[in-house]
């Protein structure tokens, strides 16, 4: 009935999440695909981490990146040396760290704002480099609503089914 509402709530909810770095952002994204399905819960979860993601990296930016960059430049030697490859090579970095999560997301965003990384290659990379992960995080969330939503007696047979077993399978591809 209040279908607008609830998408401002969940995006509200999720910004505030992914903007201060709070725990919970994958089951969010998994919310947004049963709450939602795959294409529209999809398209909120990629936008409100991006959102959130930008929220924070602007605040590091503005609150300590001049400062930190500062110090890394004052001490020279293979921090500096890291910051200027990192800066001359943004885009592929950064999309990089975003489609293998080897790094946490939230330490990404604070690391890009502390060396100095733009605000436009960091929001393009970070749109672009979180589908992936926000694509099977959201099909996980929609196939429990698929399996919700058969009237019947969940069994374990439900795995071999392709709301089930996709997104585990892609999962276990993404990481």
């Amino acid at each position: 009935e209040n279908f607008v509402w609830t998408v401002v709530g969940f995006l509200g909810v999720y910004i505030l999440i992914v903007s201060f770095s709070l725990p919970g952002a994958s089951v969010t994204s998994i919310t947004g695909g049963f709450l939602f399905g795959l294409l529209l819960g999809t398209i909120l979860n990629v936008s409100a981490a991006s959102i959130g993601a930008i929220a924070i990296f602007l605040a590091v930016k503005i609150g300590l990146g001049k400062l930190a960059t500062q110090k890394i430049d004052q001490f020279g030697g293979r921090m500096t040396v890291l910051r200027k490859r990192l800066l001359e090579n943004e885009i592929s970095v950064l999309l990089m760290l975003r489609l293998l999560p080897i790094v946490p997301f939230f330490a990404v965003n604070i690391i890009a704002a502390l060396v100095g990384v733009r605000l436009k290659n960091f929001a393009l990379t970070t749109f672009l480099g979180i589908i992936p992960g926000a694509l099977v995080f959201t099909w996980i969330g929609a196939g429990i609503g698929d399996v919700f939503d058969q009237s019947g007696t969940p069994d374990i047979s439900l795995i071999w089914s392709p709301q089930v077993l996709g997104p585990l399978v892609g999962l276990a591809l993404l990481f």
